[in-house]
Formats: C-alpha cells, sequence, structure tokens
C-alpha cells in the first residue's frame, strides 16, 4: 500500500470509529446520575453557578472535580446531541493518544491502529459505564483523554521529539494540576509514569540532571498539586464512611487484594497474556542485550503501570469494574507496543496472522454493532415511552406504577438494565425519578404486565 493510500485509509477508518461511538451515544438515553446531577445543575441560578455547585460537591461527596465540571457544563447547556459528538471525539482522541505511544512504529500504520480499536471496543470490560453513560464517560473516557494528552506530551518533550519552550513551563503546569485531578488510581498512575521516565534518562544521561528543563519540574509540580486536591477532598472521607466492609485491618487488605486479582483473572487476563507473550517472542527473534531492552522497555513499562494503577485500588473497601479503565488504557499500550514490535520483525507469516486478527476483529465488529444497536435503539424507545408517560401525569402526590425494562435486549453497551427502576419506590433510582417528574412515590412493574400503553 502507498503512502498516500495508506493516509487516506487512516482517517477513513477514524471516521468509522467516530460514527460508530456517535451512533451508540445518541442511543443511549441520561441514565441513573446523569438525571441527578440535571436537575441539580437546573437549580444554578447562572453558568458560574455550577462551579458553586461543585464546590459544594468537593467538601461532602467526591474530589473529581475535573470530571464533574465537565459533566455540569453538558447538562447545563442542555444538548444532549452536542455530548454525543464530544463523547465520539474523545474516543477517537482516546485511541489517537494510545496509538501515539507506540514508540516505535510506521507512518499512519492502518493495521496498528485498527488492532489498537479492536482492543478498545472488545476489551473493555466496562465500556457501557466508561464510554456510553454520560456521568461514567465524563469521569473515565474523558479524564482518560485529559491524562494521556498529558503523558504524550511529557514524554514528546522528555524524549527531545517536541521542543518545548518557557510558555511550556506555565502550560505544562497547569495541565498538569488537570491531569493530576482526574481520577484517584490512574492519576496516581500518571505521577508514577513521570517519575519513571525521569529516573531513566537521569541513568541514561550518566546519573546527571542537566537533561531536567523547567517543564519537566513544573509538570511534575502540577501533577502532585492535582492528586492532592483530588484525594484529600473532604467529601472522599464521608464515602468511605459509608461504604460498608465486612472485614477490618490486615485481613480487609487481603479480601481487597483477592478482589483486584479475581478482576484482573476476569476481565484482563487475556490481554495481560499477550503482553507477556510478546516479550517471549521478542527476546526469543532478537536475544538479550541492549537492543532487547529497546524493544520491550515500553512493553513492560505500561504493564506494571497497568498493576499499579489496578492494585491502587486496594486503598478503597469497593471498587467498580469502571475504576479499572485507567489500568485497561494502560495495559492496551503496552499489547500494542507488543504486537507493534512484533510486526516490525519483518517476517511474512507474524505480519499475515497480524493483518488477519484485525480483520476478523473489524469483520466481528461489523456483525455485532447491527444487532447491538438494534438493542440500544429498543432501550431508547422504552426510555422514551416512560419519559412522556411521567410527564403525563396529573394526579402529582398518588403513588404511580411505570414499567421496567423488558429483559430481552440487554447489551454490553448499555448499563440501562444495570440502572433501571425496581418493583419497590425506596430503592434509590426509583426515589430520584420520583423527584425528577415531580410525581409520588414510583412503583416498577415488568413490561408484561403493564397495559397502559
Amino acid at each position: 500500500m502507498t503512502q498516500k493510500a495508506r493516509k487516506k485509509t487512516f482517517f477513513a477508518l477514524v471516521c468509522v470509529a467516530f460514527l460508530a461511538v456517535l451512533v451508540y451515544e445518541y442511543l443511549t438515553p441520561y441514565l441513573s446520575d446523569d438525571v441527578i446531577y440535571y436537575d441539580d445543575v437546573k437549580t444554578a441560578s447562572n453558568f458560574f453557578g455550577i462551579f458553586a455547585q461543585e464546590y459544594a460537591q468537593y467538601f461532602s461527596h467526591t474530589g473529581r472535580s475535573v470530571a464533574h465540571i465537565i459533566l455540569r457544563i453538558f447538562l447545563y447547556i442542555g444538548s444532549k446531541l452536542l455530548f454525543d459528538f464530544v463523547a465520539a471525539a474523545v474516543f477517537v482522541t482516546v485511541s489517537l493518544l494510545i496509538y501515539l505511544n507506540v514508540y516505535n512504529r510506521n507512518e499512519y500504520d492502518v493495521r496498528l491502529y485498527g488492532f489498537i480499536l479492536a482492543l478498545l471496543w472488545f476489551f473493555d470490560t466496562a465500556i457501557s459505564h466508561t464510554v456510553f453513560w454520560m456521568d461514567g464517560a465524563c469521569n473515565y473516557m474523558f479524564t482518560g483523554a485529559i491524562m494521556l494528552g498529558f503523558m504524550t506530551l511529557f514524554r514528546l518533550g522528555i524524549t527531545g521529539k517536541r521542543k518545548f519552550g518557557s510558555l511550556a513551563a506555565v502550560l505544562m503546569l497547569f495541565y498538569g494540576v488537570l491531569a493530576g485531578w482526574c481520577n484517584e488510581n490512574t492519576s496516581g498512575g500518571v505521577l508514577l509514569f513521570l517519575l519513571i521516565e525521569m529516573g531513566y534518562h537521569f541513568i541514561k544521561n550518566g546519573r546527571k540532571w542537566t537533561f531536567v528543563r523547567p517543564w519537566m519540574i513544573t509538570s511534575l509540580i502540577g501533577n502532585i498539586i492535582g492528586l492532592a486536591f483530588l484525594v484529600m477532598a473532604p467529601g472522599n472521607y464521608g464515602r468511605l464512611a459509608a461504604a460498608g466492609e465486612e472485614h477490618t485491618g490486615l485481613l480487609a487488605l487481603a479480601a481487597r487484594f483477592l478482589r483486584i486479582t479475581n478482576t484482573i483473572r476476569e476481565n484482563y487476563l487475556v490481554l495481560l497474556c499477550g503482553g507477556i507473550v510478546s516479550i517471549i517472542i521478542i527476546f526469543y527473534a532478537v536475544g538479550k542485550g541492549a537492543k532487547l531492552w529497546e524493544k520491550v522497555r515500553f512493553v513492560i513499562l505500561f504493564i506494571f503501570l497497568f498493576f499499579a494503577t489496578a492494585y491502587a485500588l486496594i486503598m478503597v473497601p469497593f471498587s467498580e469494574p469502571r475504576s479499572y479503565y485507567g489500568a485497561f488504557l494502560f495495559l492496551v499500550i503496552a499489547v500494542s507496543n507488543g504486537f507493534e514490535e512484533i510486526v516490525l520483525l519483518k517476517e511474512k507469516l507474524v505480519e499475515i496472522v497480524a493483518t488477519a486478527i484485525v480483520v476478523v476483529a473489524g469483520i466481528l465488529f461489523v456483525f455485532n454493532y447491527f444487532e447491538d444497536g438494534a438493542n440500544l435503539a429498543r432501550i431508547r424507545r422504552e426510555f422514551r415511552e416512560r419519559d412522556e408517560y411521567c410527564l403525563a401525569v396529573e394526579d402529582k402526590e398518588s403513588a404511580v406504577t411505570v414499567p421496567m425494562l423488558r429483559p430481552d435486549w440487554e447489551t454490553r453497551f448499555s448499563a440501562a438494565y444495570e440502572m433501571d427502576i425496581q418493583e419497590e419506590p425506596t430503592y434509590w433510582i426509583n426515589y430520584f425519578y420520583s423527584i425528577h417528574y415531580g410525581i409520588g412515590p414510583m412503583y416498577g412493574v415488568s413490561r408484561e404486565e403493564w397495559t397502559e400503553y
């Protein structure tokens, strides 16, 4: 394939990824916390009022101010379609940032980019929470893009591939604060990345700090400041106190460690084995020494960051699968680096197998996309019908019975079933929907028993 053809194919693949995510985002309604934050944002007297709301939440609920400011801005604007477009663009941005962090690659490498998209699509076990849910996307995908962007700029600068002037010291300070204030365990992984990169270049530079530039120092300081604001938020301690745990002390830590290990085994073992196998293949292909180290260094680095970011969750009593999103991104970078290093060995059979893997993944994507999309459309229709019914209720005081989702349309690309109403009106989401619609207690019944529409 010529350079021009590769470039066109590469950008065509970017457009396909954008449109694929855009359609699914459009078919995803407001879910769970989206509704709660929507009602809260609508009480703001003006745009700056949402910052006052987030300031209050910092002290009462959570320190993830960057993510929730993004969420509140979209809800204040009030256009779900705008969010859908931006979210699709952010997904593409994440994929391109992973591509840029494959350090030894061909220009406009279509096969590599297709491989990255396949990993993001098929191996993100919490994709319904991290990408196709507004609140979750702001907390994980959007902040993931911020953190990967910061890491990419830092790496390009420290390796000399990009030259930064004096203004960069100020800009990277603020960018570091943002990247540190995103997500507890992943922002910690970003800080660890900065320290490892600076330590590596210190050794490479003959154990001298002469390579250090002002922007590197401000990047590190900014990241530490942002992480400190995140983890020291008073609201975090209230959430931790409310989280129940069966064990205490060392036994509690052991239980958390086992829980994290089981999550890795159940959700990420295939990718992890892929990264390790790539190291073994490269070892047998190039032998020992400096050449081997240069080819596997980044695979090892990001596998280490994966483990560090995942096991950092041992600090909290309980973690949702979506909490591993940052660790997942690091693992995707590791596997992608290993994949490309193997392909660059220029063995014909290896190239054929690598291309076949990407093509088969593309075929699976196409055939599954339409079925999952149809289920998303059905779920969206159910939500719209229920929304119209609740808005039309005239008696605002009496109890209201509404249908739950049909059980046949569940898909890994929607969190709607996990966040749907339940039979009892005391269930938390029933309670908040009652407030949202301004109606009485909300009871859920199965769709088969529902006859109102």
